[in-house]
């Protein structure tokens, strides 16, 4: 089996990961060819001729990766080495977090094919895109935060910016239906189960839909309200919390200065226009959220 492992140096707070990556590979006597990033880009390979593409990288590396593959409509799989500060994608997916483990599990046939978003018709996405809250602790958690604290440094921001968040206007169309919202987070995800809340019970990462989520307020009782529903698994629509499943999203923030992020990278996007492309990728994975 040939292997390309696409490594991003950059990802994650654990030094010398490459070192370990390589001794792993040697150790499997598999052939490969290695890419640092950081070396220039990966598009000048072929996708078409390796059995497995390895991503060793977080949630941003392996969506710029999906991007490549899926533009090239290339059904070789991505395989997910996490080393990134969140690994948020591989941890919905069941990677193990142990590099060798997680090599292991790619070398499989456990191939399953995913959805993913396409944004303005020039930006894909895995995950999730959102306007608000979530892509303001994004924006304003620095890489060298998380190169020291790993997915801490998203829970300081979070406290840090909790008190002084304020909620924005936004237009927003779900399929053939639009409205006017106020609301402090606009989340439109590929699946809904994030760190053990799930925001959306009918949003599989395979159902050829998206999951949107509209959270109303910051205030610490009403979220203590909406999370103890979420836990019980109590998924009521209110003025606090709102979900949808839909097929196109178009969210317009009518402040442009409201932060915007795609898999947990920033962007600077006036509007989201949000289709979902239907197992479009193949991923290897030991379950599908």
């Amino acid at each position: 089996m040939k292997i390309l492992i696409i490594y991003n140096p950059l990802a994650g707070k654990k030094k010398l990961k490459d070192r370990q990556i390589r001794g792993i590979c040697r150790s499997l006597n598999l052939d490969y060819v290695w890419h640092d990033i950081s070396t220039g880009s990966f598009t000048v390979f072929n996708p078409q001729s390796f059995q497995r593409i390895f991503v060793a990288g977080g949630d941003g590396t392996i969506k710029e990766v999906a991007s490549w593959l899926i533009d090239q409509k290339c059904q070789t799989p991505i395989a997910i080495i996490p080393t990134g500060s969140a690994n948020i994608l591989a941890s919905a997916l069941a990677i193990p977090a142990d590099y060798e483990k997680a090599i292991k599990l790619g070398l499989t046939e456990k191939i399953q094919k995913i959805d993913a978003g396409l944004i303005n018709n020039r930006e894909y996405f895995l995950i999730a895109a959102g306007c608000g809250f979530d892509a303001k602790v994004i924006k304003n958690t620095s890489r060298k935060l998380k190169k020291i604290w790993g997915f801490l440094a998203y829970i300081f921001t979070i406290i840090y910016y909790f008190f002084s968040s304020q909620a924005s206007k936004y237009f927003i169309k779900i399929d053939d239906e639009s409205y006017t919202v106020t609301a402090q987070s606009i989340f439109i995800s590929n699946f809904a189960k994030f760190f053990n809340l799930n925001l959306n019970p009918a949003s599989k990462i395979n159902d050829g839909y998206l999951s949107l989520s509209i959270l109303k307020t910051l205030n610490i009782r009403d979220l203590g309200i909406i999370v103890y529903r979420l836990v019980k698994g109590y998924y009521l629509k209110d003025w606090r919390y709102e979900f949808y499943k839909a097929k196109q999203i178009y969210v317009l923030p009518l402040n442009r200065k409201v932060p915007k992020q795609i898999d947990g990278d920033s962007i600077e996007l006036s509007y989201l226009d949000v289709k979902i492309l239907p197992q479009v990728l193949n991923i290897i994975a030991n379950k599908l959220p």
